[in-house]
C-alpha cells in the first residue's frame, strides 16, 4: 500500500468513526430526551410520522389541501401544510412550511412540539380559500342556489299574484 493510500485509509477510518460516534451521541440524547420528557417525545413522534409520510412524496412536499396539521395554539388551531422543515429538541420546537389560507399567509410556522395534537389527510386534496370544504362533500353546485333548492323549484315556490292585503282593524268593508 502507498502512503498516499494508506493516509486516504487513516482519514476514512476517522471519518467512519466520527460519524459512529456522532450516531451514538444523538441516539443517547434522544433516549435521554424519551426518559425526561415523555409527552414532547410522543410530539415529536407524531411529527416523525409526518416527515416519514413526507419523505415518500415527489420534492417530499405535500400539495396544497392535502396534510392539514392541529396544533393547539392562541389564534390559529389548523394549518396547511407544504413541508416539515425540521424538529429541534433542543428547544421542543417544530418548523413546518404552510400554504396560505383565508388566515395565514403562506410562509413558514414555528410551533412548540407540546401544542401539536394531529394531522390528517382529507381524501381528496381541500381548497384552502375556503377552509375544510371539502371534509363534507361539494357545496354549491351550479344546479342549485345558495339556500340549496333547485332555481326551477325557487320559481314555482314564487307567488304569482300578490295576495290581497287584509282590512285594517276599525276599517268598513265596502260591501
Amino acid at each position: 500500500m502507498t502512503a498516499h493510500n494508506k493516509k486516504l485509509s487513516e482519514k476514512l477510518k476517522r471519518r467512519v468513526r466520527d460519524e459512529v460516534i456522532s450516531d451514538v451521541k444523538r441516539q443517547m440524547a434522544l433516549d435521554r430526551f424519551q426518559e425526561e420528557r415523555p409527552q414532547l417525545w410522543l410530539q415529536s413522534q407524531r411529527v416523525t410520522k409526518l416527515v416519514e409520510v413526507q419523505n415518500q412524496l415527489e420534492d417530499e412536499t405535500f400539495l396544497e389541501g392535502s396534510c392539514f396539521l392541529h396544533a393547539n395554539t392562541v389564534g390559529f388551531s389548523t394549518f396547511c401544510v407544504k413541508k416539515v422543515i425540521g424538529i429541534d429538541l433542543d428547544v421542543c420546537q417544530v418548523t413546518i412550511e404552510i400554504y396560505g389560507d383565508e388566515h395565514l399567509e403562506a410562509g413558514v410556522v414555528v410551533l412548540p412540539l407540546e401544542t401539536i395534537e394531529w394531522f390528517g389527510f382529507p381524501a381528496r386534496a381541500v381548497p384552502t380559500g375556503i377552509h375544510f370544504q371539502g371534509f363534507t362533500g361539494q357545496l354549491g353546485k351550479a344546479d342549485e342556489r345558495s339556500d340549496g333548492r333547485k332555481e326551477a323549484d325557487a320559481e314555482a315556490a314564487k307567488p304569482t299574484e300578490p295576495a290581497a292585503k287584509p282590512p285594517k282593524k276599525g276599517s268598513r268593508s265596502d260591501g
